[in-house]
């Protein structure tokens, strides 16, 4: 048995038509609420003296930070390109999340540390649908881990997904 609860905000603010600014956050108390016939966390495995099982009851939910934010802004100015009226725009997005186990069964071994990440864009775009811009994800080039796991078939080997690093690019996006 688990249980999820916890509260979430959002929040935005458009006081003109060249700026607009969000935030949303969020509280979550993730937890299992009875599993007694879990596996055991690697450190707990292995030797002849290991559980055959361990009780988690009352363990965060793995995957689950219990806070996490994003937030952003997105100005822009009027202007014309290529013969065409439009508006330039520069937009920031961010977030944040706390620490969380990516494992099941909580181990010293898979908790994953809070981090946060900041993206830009910069670009052009029109009413009727064209839009071009250039982008960069994890500006900061943030070294993190998106989930800790134990290797299939081991009690010893812990292997890890990481995040993107810093990655840039432009996109052309034209509707008709």
């Amino acid at each position: 048995a688990v249980r999820t609860q916890g509260v979430e905000a959002d929040f935005s603010i458009r006081p003109s038509e060249r700026f607009n600014l969000y935030a949303n956050g969020a509280y979550t108390d993730a937890t299992y609420r009875k599993f007694v016939d879990a596996p055991c966390a690697p450190e707990l495995s292995g030797g002849a003296s290991s559980p055959a099982n361990c009780d988690i009851s009352g363990e965060r939910l793995p995957g689950v930070s219990k806070w996490s934010f994003s937030f952003g802004a997105e100005g822009n100015v009027p202007a014309t390109l290529f013969g065409k009226e439009g508006q330039v725009y520069l937009g920031y997005d961010g977030s944040y999340r706390s620490n969380f186990s990516s494992n099941p069964s909580p181990s010293d071994y898979t908790w994953i540390d809070g981090y946060s990440l900041s993206n830009f864009r910069v670009g052009f775009r029109t009413d009727n649908g064209f839009d071009i811009f250039g982008w960069v994800r994890n500006a900061f080039d943030q070294n993190y881990f998106e989930q800790l796991m134990v290797g299939p078939g081991n009690t010893g080997l812990i292997v890890g997904l990481s995040g993107d690093p810093r990655t840039w690019g432009a996109t052309v996006k034209v509707a008709f």
